[in-house]
């Protein structure tokens, strides 16, 4: 299916195809790949790769939910592929008369999909999102839409009305933008985090204690070291401290989805795994996503037992040394707010998303009957029980 949309005066216009079957997904992967190349920050999350992973192992069909792929292709007037936005029709209850439809992008599962939205040049957002509505509407589909990974300076001058701005599937990306030489990255640093670094190093060699870091990049090696980032991952969330990390990757369902994801890319030469290892063992790992010259920091995990060493952070130093070295340009610290991010200050991109509702009574009844039960659902959780998906959810309404 194609369709033409120019929805206001300063949108260019777009062609809209919908990409159906494997046939339609292997003709568009180069494309969709060659367009991930020309985007920066360059994110793992709306490529072809962990799109088509992601589907074989979060999929829902079942009484409670059925998950219904609906992969969009945007083409300007030249045919240039500029925008792919992967996306879910979930269905609620999965089977029946009446059903909530929403429509949602890639990536409902428990934070694994750090950022979802559609894979898109910036200047395109606008019109991607004004053309999908359309199409939409015009289809009599989904009862309302959640847009999320929208990047634009103001959100409410540039999108349609009908959306409803919802901080909560905001997301900032921290990004570190790296000079020629160490020296000169660590002198732009505060005074207290070029103290911090100092103390991270000299607690080290006080106690007479070296490190090294090793880089884990072949697919041979990439079962092994999953399995010690798995293990390290737990056991910094069973850690008791002011700050608590979830277990991501605690269902099996996860951590499967990461093997077949990190082996993948292994085999395209775009996976670094950092190990932090003192006295030959382990005691910290990062996982990263390697793009030309960018790297995504992924999630990582440590030996509690070396945190008054503050090896996170020797971590993170030691993977921008070798980022500089290796001549790449921006170092990705991922999404978040915690200072372990905010404090190498970064540049911060901020992606935006809301929902919009159709204008028909029972679009508008179901998604306030949603909402309010989700509403419930998360009403008295705690941060992390709601990180971590912790929680009783028999209608499958998280993660949102």
């Amino acid at each position: 299916m194609n369709h033409m949309a120019r929805i206001s005066a300063q949108d260019p216009v777009l062609s809209v195809e919908e990409v159906t079957g494997e046939a339609g997904l292997r003709d568009l992967a180069a494309e969709w790949d060659s367009l991930h190349e020309k985007i920066s920050p360059r994110l793992p999350f709306a490529t072809q790769l962990w799109t088509s992973t992601w589907w074989q192992h979060f999929q829902r069909n079942n009484i409670r939910a059925k998950d219904t792929p609906r992969l969009f292709a945007l083409r300007n007037q030249d045919g240039e592929l500029v925008a792919v936005a992967p996306m879910v029709l979930t269905r609620r209850p999965g089977f029946g008369p009446l059903t909530a439809k929403e429509l949602q992008f890639y990536g409902a599962d428990s934070n694994v999909t750090e950022l979802r939205g559609p894979l898109c040049q910036p200047e395109y957002i606008s019109a991607v999102v004004r053309s999908i509505s359309a199409l939409l509407v015009d289809a009599n589909d989904a009862d309302w839409v959640q847009w999320r990974g929208l990047r634009m300076q103001d959100p409410s001058q540039i999108l349609p009305a009908r959306i409803r701005p919802t901080p909560q599937l905001d997301k900032t990306l921290h990004i570190l933008k790296l000079p020629s030489d160490w020296n000169d990255f660590r002198s732009n640093l505060s005074r207290n985090m070029k103290e911090a670094l100092r103390k991270c190093y000299n607690s080290l060699a006080r106690d007479n204690i070296s490190f090294h870091l090793r880089i884990v990049a072949k697919v041979e090696d990439t079962p092994a070291a999953l399995d010690r980032f798995f293990a390290l991952h737990a056991t910094r969330a069973r850690h008791v401290t002011s700050v608590k990390h979830p277990d991501v990757f605690v269902s099996s369902v996860s951590r499967s989805f990461l093997v077949q994801y990190c082996t993948e890319l292994a085999l395209r030469g775009e996976l670094r795994i950092f190990e932090l290892l003192i006295d030959d063992q382990v005691v910290a790992s990062r996982i990263g996503f390697k793009f030309g010259d960018e790297i995504y920091l992924y999630y990582s995990g440590y030996d509690p037992r070396w945190g008054r060493y503050s090896i996170m952070t020797t971590v993170v130093a030691e993977v921008i040394k070798w980022a500089i070295d290796n001549k790449l340009h921006i170092v990705n610290l991922s999404s978040g707010t915690d200072i372990s991010k905010t404090r190498w200050r970064p540049d911060m991109i901020t992606y935006y998303g809301g929902f919009e509702v159709r204008r028909r009574y029972k679009s508008q009844a179901l998604f306030d009957l949603i909402s309010l039960c989700r509403q419930r659902l998360l009403r008295g959780l705690t941060p992390f029980m709601l990180a971590a998906y912790h929680v009783p959810d028999s209608l499958q309404l998280l993660p949102l």
